[in-house]
């Protein structure tokens, strides 16, 4: 039986677009810990059986849309944090590209799209080390590609 294939933290990697088409992303590296959250949004109908009308009705469920999100925290560096803030206080789109930066054949790839930042803070504890975190919203699709045959 095959072994799963785990990979570190530092393969998953959200990098910042100049656009929807910049092959050259910039990689976030104060962002350290991130995740990203795709959804599925249904409408629900409950339905009687035709063969059986004295059978409980069964809901179906039909998708209506989907949504995805990217939440993230690091330790604060304050160009980044000044970047990140203006892409929020911007109101258009920003462009982000989170890799899975391994070989296609380990599932290396890249997801693609366009985000709003809905919320960004900054805060420190008792004079230790300035930290942020944040929460992206995704805008449109995100499109996957697979990673080139060599690497991500």
């Amino acid at each position: 039986m095959a072994q799963p294939n785990a990979f570190g933290g530092k393969d998953l990697r959200v990098m910042r677009k100049s656009g929807p088409t910049d092959a050259a992303p910039k990689f976030m590296s104060t962002i350290t810990t991130k995740g990203l959250t795709e959804t599925m949004e249904y409408d629900d109908a409950t339905v009687p059986n035709s063969d059986n009308p004295d059978q409980v009705w069964a809901r179906r469920s039909l998708p209506k849309g989907s949504a995805w999100s990217v939440s993230f925290s690091g330790v604060a560096d304050p160009l980044a944090y000044k970047q990140m803030r203006a892409d929020m206080q911007s109101g258009v789109p920003t462009y982000v590209q989170i890799q899975v930066a391994k070989p296609a054949a380990q599932g290396g790839g890249r997801w693609d799209g366009a985000v709003f930042y809905e919320n960004l803070q900054i805060q420190s504890d008792a004079g230790g080390v300035v930290k942020f975190t944040g929460q992206l919203r995704g805008d449109g699709e995100l499109a996957w590609a697979d990673a080139a045959a060599g690497g991500p």
